[in-house]
């Protein structure tokens, strides 16, 4: 029990307004008193139709508290609640990082720069083998950056376009987004596609 209180402290007053008052059915009792009692020390066991409305539309609009980039996404467990929450926003920024993490792995299975295959490979293209691992984390992201970038579009359309403009969303995407995925694509583009025209 002290576990849940701790856990439930932690909790924004939307939070646990939307367990009392909107998502009751989905915890035990013992949860919703929990709630309960956190929201009467915070001083809002009789929350006002404002503060009510404000945390329906806090339940509709995905948590902000995942909006800040960098802010721990990694952290244990908040991929699983952003899904149960159904906040695309914070699992587009899991996924976009993810991406460019493997675009890492895969430039780190491509071997040091002294590998006879990696020297072939830059006498071939004529690039020094530091481009060339620049270009294939590039590469990766351009290729799978689209599937978080479909995870940004679901958000925004639901999003209003002042509430994009308040969370910083350029394009439907957060501006570090924006432009790492804009000059990937453009980078793939320019040397892959359009060579083969």
């Amino acid at each position: 029990m002290n576990e849940l209180r701790a856990q439930y402290s932690k909790l924004s007053d939307n939070e646990l307004l939307i367990i009392v008052y909107f998502e009751s059915s989905d915890y035990t009792e013992e949860a919703i008193k929990i709630a309960k009692s956190i929201l009467d020390e915070r001083g809002l066991s009789q929350p006002s139709e404002e503060i009510l409305r404000e945390a329906k539309k806090y339940k509709k609009t995905p948590a902000s508290d995942y909006d800040v980039f960098g802010d721990s996404i990694f952290k244990k467990g908040k991929l699983k609640q952003a899904v149960k929450k159904r906040d695309y926003l914070f699992i587009g920024k899991w996924l976009f990082w993810f991406v460019i993490f493997y675009g890492v792995i895969s430039v780190y299975r491509m071997g040091p720069p002294a590998l006879s295959s990696n020297k072939i490979l830059a006498q071939q293209t004529w690039l020094p083998i530091l481009i060339i691992y620049f270009l294939e984390i590039a590469f990766t992201i351009a290729i799978f950056g689209i599937i978080p970038i479909l995870f940004f579009l679901i958000y925004s359309l639901r999003l209003s376009p002042e509430q994009r403009k308040e969370k910083g969303l350029t394009l439907f995407m957060p501006k570090y987004v924006f432009f790492t995925y804009g000059v990937s694509l453009l980078i793939f583009i320019s040397l892959i596609i359009l060579p083969r025209l």
